[in-house]
């Protein structure tokens, strides 16, 4: 019998609120609709934007990893050189050495021959 009644009070709760409604006017519900629809494409308009700068921000990454990956080549060529050059400088400067200690003895030789 409760469980009778409590169906019954349930149907009847439902009937009243259908013939009621929900309590919006149509009006207001088009309005709502129409601002629904129009959020809905600048959220739409605004996804498109952001895989737009998702991908140009990708390509800049690969870019900077590109010139990154230069720049560290450059580096590692650039201390190869200088170990090059500073390798080439000491044989320079022990060949200057060289030579100069040639030509103080030629120079004593040559002393030593005009003086006798």
């Amino acid at each position: 019998m409760k469980n009778i009644r409590l169906v019954a009070l349930a149907c009847m709760t439902l009937s009243l609120v259908a013939v009621v409604g929900c309590g919006i006017s149509k009006d207001k519900y088009d309005s709502l609709l129409n601002e629904k629809i129009v959020l809905e494409e600048k959220v739409s308009v605004l996804i498109s934007s952001k895989d737009a700068l998702k991908k140009e921000y990708d390509n800049l990454l690969g870019e900077k990893m590109a010139l990154a990956i230069k720049a560290e080549t450059l580096t590692n060529e650039k201390a190869a050189l200088k170990g090059e050059y500073d390798k080439i400088l000491d044989e320079k400067i022990t060949l200057k050495a060289a030579y100069d200690k040639l030509l103080a003895e030629d120079k004593d030789l040559r002393d030593k021959a005009g003086s006798q």
